[in-house]
């Protein structure tokens, strides 16, 4: 993984911390404190899967360019 890569991740990975952090410390009732919680987990789960197969979209692009250049 690049240092691009890292950093987006960390980047994601600071922001649903903090986003459940908020949330959790928010004065609500608890059920509806978990309905946001559960919320930001499954955008954050989207997300990262999304990363996921843009980078593998990219390796696949780029192992391809090396071999035609073969």
């Amino acid at each position: 993984m690049n240092d691009n890569g890292k950093f987006l991740l960390g980047l994601a990975a600071g922001i649903g911390v903090g986003t459940v952090l908020g949330l959790l410390i928010a004065p609500d009732k608890g059920s509806v404190t978990y309905k946001k919680v559960e919320g930001a987990i499954r955008d954050a789960a989207n997300d990262l899967l999304e990363y996921g197969s843009e980078t593998v979209k990219s390796a696949k692009n780029e192992m391809h360019s090396v071999k035609n250049q073969n």
